[in-house]
Formats: C-alpha cells, sequence, structure tokens
C-alpha cells in the first residue's frame, strides 16, 4: 500500500481535479502505526506537487480511541499537515451534541494550531446529531474549528449548516459517495446550497469530468453543469447496480491509473474480474478512458 503511494505522486495531475479532495476509505482498517506511516508518504508525497494546485493536506486522525486520534492529531502537525479531519467514533458512540463535541475538543486539544475539521457520515458511524446542530457555538469550544466534510443525503440538514452560518468562513465539504448514498450524483445540487468544495473516492478517477462540472457551475453554464454531472452519474448508477464499495473503487482506481492499488484488508473482498471487465467497458463508452496509453502508466498523457 505505502508503495502505491509514492507510485502514485503523479496521479493528481492526471487526476486533473483541483476543486475537491480525493481520498478512499480505508482508514478504520489500519493501526495507529500504519496510519502515522501513511500519514507521512501522503505529506512527502504531495507537498512538493503545489505547482499542481494541492498546497493543502487534511488529514484524518479519527480512530475510536481518543488517545489513537490525539497522537494522529500531534503527529499530523509535526509532519507539517494543513489540517486534521475527526470522524465520530462509531462503536461507543456520543448520544448527544455536548459529548460529540467534548470528543472532537480533546482531539483538536492536541494540535491546536492546525484548522479542524469534522467529519460528519452518519449511515456509517450510526451517530444521528445533526450537523446543523453540531455547528451552533461549536467555535467557543473548538477555536480552530473550520469547517465539515458532509456524507450524507439530508440537504436540509446541509443548506442549513451553511444558511446559519454565513458570517463565518467555514468550508462546507460535501462528500455523498460510494455504495452507502449511490453516488457523487448530488455534487450539482450540493453546490447549489452553498458547497464551498466536495471530497470523494470517485474523484480519484472522475476528477476530469468532475472539474469540467465545477468550471461550467462556475460560469453559470448550469445547462452544460448538468450535462456533466448526468455523464457522472450514468457510471455511478452503473457500478452501484454491480456492487460498488471500496474494494470496486480501488479496482478503478488501478484500472485507470495503472498504479496496482492492492487488495482491500478483511473483511472487504477484492472486487471480481467481472466487475473489472464491465466496469472498463463503462467507462471507456463514456469516454472517460480516452487515451490507450493509461495501462501502460503513462498517467501524464491526459493531463
Amino acid at each position: 500500500m505505502f508503495e502505491g503511494i509514492l507510485k502514485g505522486k503523479k496521479l493528481f495531475s492526471f487526476r486533473g481535479s483541483e476543486n475537491v479532495l480525493s481520498y478512499l476509505r480505508h482508514f478504520s482498517n489500519l493501526m495507529a502505526s500504519p496510519k502515522k506511516k501513511l500519514q507521512g508518504l501522503v505529506a512527502a508525497t504531495i507537498t512538493p506537487m503545489t505547482e499542481h494546485g494541492l498546497d493543502q493536506i487534511v488529514i484524518h486522525v479519527g480512530a475510536l480511541s481518543l488517545k489513537e486520534s490525539q497522537e494522529l492529531a500531534q503527529h499530523a502537525a509535526e509532519i507539517g499537515a494543513d489540517g486534521i479531519a475527526v470522524i465520530a467514533p462509531f462503536f461507543l458512540k456520543p448520544w448527544n451534541k455536548d459529548v460529540l463535541i467534548n470528543f472532537l475538543k480533546e482531539v483538536a486539544a492536541a494540535a491546536p494550531a492546525l484548522p479542524f475539521y469534522y467529519y460528519h457520515i452518519p449511515a456509517l458511524t450510526g451517530v444521528k446529531i445533526r450537523a446543523e446542530e453540531l455547528l451552533d457555538g461549536i467555535q467557543d469550544k473548538i477555536p480552530s474549528f473550520q469547517g465539515l466534510k458532509f456524507s450524507d443525503t439530508d440537504l436540509l440538514d446541509f443548506g442549513q449548516c451553511v444558511d446559519q452560518n454565513r458570517q463565518r468562513q467555514f468550508a462546507f465539504l460535501f462528500g455523498v459517495d460510494e455504495k452507502i448514498f449511490a453516488s457523487d450524483q448530488q455534487l450539482l445540487s450540493a453546490l447549489v446550497m452553498g458547497a464551498t468544495g466536495a471530497v470523494g473516492s470517485t474523484y480519484n478517477y472522475l476528477g476530469k469530468k468532475t472539474k469540467q462540472m465545477l468550471e461550467a457551475f462556475e460560469r453559470k453554464d448550469f445547462s452544460s453543469a448538468l450535462n456533466h454531472q448526468f455523464c457522472i452519474q450514468r457510471f455511478i448508477n452503473f457500478v452501484v447496480k454491480l456492487g460498488f464499495g471500496v474494494s470496486q473503487t480501488k479496482a478503478i482506481m488501478t484500472l485507470v491509473s495503472g498504479i496496482p492499488m492492492g487488495p482491500p484488508r478483511l473483511p472487504l473482498q477484492k472486487a471480481s474480474r467481472e466487475f473489472t471487465d464491465n466496469a472498463e467497458a463503462k467507462l471507456k463508452s463514456l469516454d472517460f478512458l480516452s487515451c490507450t496509453d493509461l495501462k501502460d502508466g503513462n498517467m501524464d498523457a491526459c493531463s
């Protein structure tokens, strides 16, 4: 996995997406030491690439253990991260806003100089505390708080987060993707609601099309933006019907980049050959695989 990170430093220029962040949800399957090693490799790999627009690194430090989250936060600060993000603990869950904020506050205090972001993903954590409620007065408790990644389909909650915090310079990063929510199909809707950016695993291989949608939205060409969103939806809708999750995302990333991403960790199972073949055919039919030499590792050919 770590070798893949080092090989992947050209993947960002290939992906061609500067206004969104990419990730692969695999952190919960790693122990603290590998997480720290991975943090260091990511920082060493991405930091020199400011000419490609990747001049900020936000590292996820969430864990079931408060002590582990604090250690990861401190380590992120030591290696020069630009911010940290934290998911709610999802085994012994916080049962109300105050309990959750107390947990987040202790993690943020371990790296007080770093901007702090909350990763809101209730479908995975089971923590149903509305983001709107959480944000109310949060900077009084966590001065370094700068925004959240919102991974939920509740656009009412998301819209209220934006509407009630217009005077604050919070980042509202939309992150509905993968099998849990069916797709990154809602990003255009979130932009209309006030999203300032996006985080998602599909941007690792749909980044160019997403960038085209963002550019069309920014120039108020909403018809083109909608067409780009529909194109993304066609692919995501197709793979969701095949069975889509982290394992399948890794397979598609390998397919598009030519970089072996390796198998997923148990209990996840490797994507089937049938899935990979079908996904490749669909990518080609939608012109997402327009370069013939991607599999040869020439990732700059489409940049």
